[in-house]
Order: C-alpha cells, then sequence, then structure tokens
C-alpha cells in the first residue's frame, strides 16, 4: 500500500446535490496516494456512503464547521491536507497538480488561485499572498507537521479559518497560480450567506 501523500477534509451538512457533483470531478481523479474523508455533520445521509471517500458520521450536529473539521484532522493520513467544502468544486487537475508540487519541491504550505462560480467575478490569481479580504483555508494545501496539534476554534463559526491560517501557515510557503478551486460563497443557506444576512440584520 503506497504512502498517503494528500487528505482532502469535507465537511458536510444538508448540501447532497452540490457534493454529489463535487465527486463526479473530484472521484476520478482520486489515487491510492490521495484519500477523501467526508465529515457529515449529524445529518446521518446514507447517501455519502456511495462516494469514494471515508464517511465519518456524526451524531449530533455540531453547529458549525470547526469540530467535523478538527474530526478530519484526527483521523487524516496525509504528509498534506486540504479542504474542500462539500458545496464548492475543483478544476479537473486538483489532484494531479497538487500531488506534482508535493513529489517535486520541499514546502510547508502552498497556495493556490481559484475563481468563483459566478464567472463574471474573474478569477483570483496568486502570486504570493491571498487578497486581504480572503482569509479560507480551502486555497492551500498544509504539511500535517506543520499543522501538528493545532485544531479549528469550535466556539466559532465564522472567520474560524482565519485564526487557523495565523497558527499554522508558517515555514516554507510555495505557489501554484493554476485555478484549482471553485468557489461556491453564495450558496443559499451556506455559512457565507448565512453571515451575510446577520450583517444586514444588524446594519
Amino acid at each position: 500500500m503506497k504512502e498517503i501523500k494528500l487528505s482532502i477534509i469535507t465537511p458536510y451538512y444538508k448540501t447532497l446535490r452540490e457534493t454529489k457533483e463535487l465527486a463526479k470531478i473530484l472521484g476520478p481523479q482520486l489515487t491510492d496516494e490521495v484519500e477523501w474523508i467526508i465529515i457529515d455533520d449529524g445529518c446521518h445521509e446514507t447517501a455519502l456512503n456511495k462516494l469514494p471517500a471515508k464517511i465519518i458520521h456524526l451524531d449530533h450536529n455540531s453547529g458549525c464547521a470547526s469540530i467535523p473539521r478538527n474530526v478530519g484532522l484526527d483521523v487524516a493520513q496525509g504528509a498534506y491536507i486540504g479542504f474542500i467544502d462539500s458545496d464548492d468544486s475543483i478544476s479537473n487537475q486538483y489532484i494531479s497538480t497538487l500531488l506534482n508540487k508535493i513529489n517535486n519541491e520541499q514546502f510547508d504550505y502552498c497556495l493556490f488561485s481559484w475563481r468563483f462560480k459566478n464567472d463574471d467575478l474573474g478569477p483570483v490569481i496568486i502570486e504570493d499572498q491571498p487578497p486581504s479580504w480572503n482569509k479560507s483555508i480551502w486555497n492551500c494545501i498544509y504539511r500535517k507537521n506543520i499543522i501538528g496539534n493545532t485544531k479549528f476554534d469550535p466556539t466559532l463559526s465564522f472567520a474560524e479559518d482565519a485564526i487557523f491560517n495565523n497558527q499554522v501557515r508558517k515555514g516554507v510557503k510555495t505557489n501554484i497560480t493554476d485555478i484549482l478551486y471553485i468557489y461556491n460563497g453564495n450558496r443559499k443557506g451556506g455559512l457565507s450567506w448565512k453571515q451575510g444576512q446577520k450583517n444586514k440584520k444588524s446594519a
């Protein structure tokens, strides 16, 4: 059995249609050096068991992405760890590009470019650092050793990515300017959408 080079962690909450679409793109890219871990956050969604991933069903909904991500970190075996949200997507070269980087370069974390699902908003090309407003974890893979025992704060349901990144984006950085991730941040019901509604009410 080959060494796992890349673990992909996906927290899941009531996004079955989008997650199945993600599986159509990610599934054919998976190799015996890559594992996909989906953490079902209390939905008891048995349809996930048919996907080409290790499925972990949590008994109760945690109310945030931090706890399922932490569960994923606890079981991940890869030398590097990446994150894909269950309602987002990726390019057809996502896995091959990342494995090529892992196989040919020594680094602690690697940032890569992405675009919105709405093409009108244009791509975000990361040649050095991401824009200041982008604090997400899904535009990066991290060496597992550099993460260590660091976990996401389970008391936070928003901006937990920024705190995690401040702790683990250290050491040797590299970049991939290719667009590997497709962000569906405006999905109604998603965390970004919920936060936007909250901001409107408090304005």
